[in-house]
């Protein structure tokens, strides 16, 4: 990456009612190679107080927090488009975990070829949870191992 012009990068996260697992996906964007300028989090008109989260990491990441009173994820999204401040946008869910390389992973593209508009990567299922989803991504993980 050249500093000539250092592409500006947010996280934008959506959350609603999960406090507990937006603090493990903030922690682990504490411990990125390349930090984000921003991490904005979309609160989707949660009910359950974020204020004990945002107190543990407003020192250690450049945190922004708005409200979404619209709900659902594409309203929620779209407000985290209008309110970053980001040259590259990247979005991940409350309830991930980002690999220390995974910024600096999502912007290098960006330097390679002008012209990319959107970039994605994998997603690794950590096996925690037993619900439909977790359910799916057993049986690709199965799938593809055979």
């Amino acid at each position: 990456m050249t500093d000539e012009h250092r592409l500006t990068a947010s996280v934008v996260v959506v959350t609603k009612d999960r406090p507990e697992l937006l603090a493990g996906l903030l922690e682990s964007l504490t411990r990125q190679a390349l930090p984000p300028d921003e991490v904005l989090v979309v609160d989707n008109n949660s009910t359950a107080s974020y204020a004990e989260v945002f107190a543990q990491y407003r020192d250690r990441l450049p945190l922004k927090a708005v409200v979404e009173t619209t709900p659902g994820i594409a309203a929620a999204r779209n407000r985290g488009i209008r309110e970053s401040t980001g040259e590259i946008i990247l979005f991940t869910d409350d309830d991930c975990v980002a690999e220390p390389q995974w910024v600096e992973k999502m912007v290098e593209p960006f330097y390679r070829d002008p012209h990319i508009g959107a970039v994605g990567g994998d997603i690794a299922w950590l096996g925690i949870t037993t619900d439909l989803i977790g359910e799916h991504y057993r049986a690709d993980r199965e799938a593809f191992q055979q």
